[in-house]
């Protein structure tokens, strides 16, 4: 049973917030629906006429969870993030509304039985909002190429180069005959893509100002296929590595893990799980695309899986790989290092 005196679960929603709160012996002290805004908690706070410090409250991790928690954190309350996925499990029912939600999270508060998320601190936050602007930027660019890439390819356009946005590809793609509206449209994503670069490469720097930073960044830096952009994304994501006591709990909060469905003596693996940090998995698995031979034993194993497997499965089965290997170098606080035998194999 829980040590605090009043239980709070609000239900948190863009617009409105759903307040239930209710003491040790489930009696119901308070329940309204609230505006989410501060003046909105300010107003519960002082309705329910308790002592925050005696209340713990449960939120799930919606877009604003952060300000909410930490707001309510200022005032002395103890605020736990609920696990949105678990919840669910735990708490499933055919009657489903923000009144009964809230009034699940606030049981399953006192009963601690409320299953966690991280509750990141806001240093953390912040680097996560960093690394997650850069991904929406690098994203976006490579949307605006892929219509280019659909323009010239209705047009029968192919261009010859490996890099079709390089200087040369650019000159090839400005003398094609295409249709003049098109060509307004062409030269508008070209335009959009530069600026892109430029808004991308100031990210970058201030990756590189972060990183200096976080001395441990440079024990994941080490592993290949690990540069900035995947460093500071992998410290905003995970935050604290040592919350996690086995690699195996860290590769399934990044979705990594595989499904498994058991019956009697036979248990058959499935597909990745994908619950967990969406922007851990995707960085991970667009550096395992960088596989190069010189990679050493990473290679060895990315080659194995793809000669019985298939490109795709490998790429996720390495990127599986280098999180676990960097859960146990930055818990022993060790550099990662090819042996010998590997730094020539790699060479040949």
């Amino acid at each position: 049973m829980s040590e605090f005196k009043y239980h709070l679960g609000i239900d948190l929603h863009k617009r409105t917030s759903y307040w239930t709160l209710i003491d040790g012996n489930r009696r119901l002290l308070y329940q309204k629906n609230l505006p989410t805004s501060r003046e909105g908690v300010l107003l519960a706070l002082r309705e329910t006429q308790i002592e925050p410090a005696l209340a713990q409250a449960a939120i799930e991790p919606v877009s604003q969870w952060a300000w909410y928690g930490d707001m309510l954190k200022e005032h002395g309350m103890t605020v736990r993030l609920a696990n949105p996925y678990k919840t669910k499990l735990v708490a499933a029912a055919k009657l489903k509304n923000d009144k009964v939600d809230s009034r699940i999270l606030a049981d399953l508060l006192r009963s601690d039985f409320l299953p966690e998320s991280y509750y990141a601190p806001k240093e953390v936050r912040e680097l996560r909002e960093l690394a997650r602007w850069r991904l929406f930027l690098s994203r976006l660019r490579t949307r605006l190429k892929n219509r280019i890439h659909q323009i010239m390819a209705k047009r029968g356009i192919s261009s010859p180069w490996s890099d079709p946005f390089g200087k040369q590809g650019r000159q090839f793609m400005m003398v094609q005959k295409i249709p003049p509206e098109l060509r307004n449209e062409v030269d508008y994503l070209v335009n959009f893509i530069d600026q892109l670069d430029l808004s991308i490469a100031e990210r970058d720097k201030e990756f590189k100002e972060c990183l200096s930073l976080r001395p441990e960044s440079k024990i994941l830096m080490s592993i290949p296929g690990v540069g900035p952009v995947t460093a500071v994304t992998m410290l905003a994501e995970i935050g604290d590595f040592e919350r996690f006591s086995r690699p195996e709990k860290l590769t399934g909060f990044a979705g990594l893990n595989p499904s498994s469905f058991s019956s009697g003596e036979n248990t058959r693996l499935g597909r990745i799980t994908r619950h967990g940090s969406e922007h851990l998995r995707t960085i991970l698995v667009e550096a395992a695309h960088r596989v190069r031979p010189s990679w050493g034993p990473l290679y060895e194993f990315f080659s194995r899986i793809r000669d019985k497997k298939g490109p795709k499965i490998a790429s996720v089965a390495l990127a599986r790989k280098i999180l676990v290997l960097s859960w146990h170098l930055m818990r022993k606080k060790e550099m990662f290092r090819l042996s010998a035998d590997a730094q020539g194999n790699a060479k040949r």
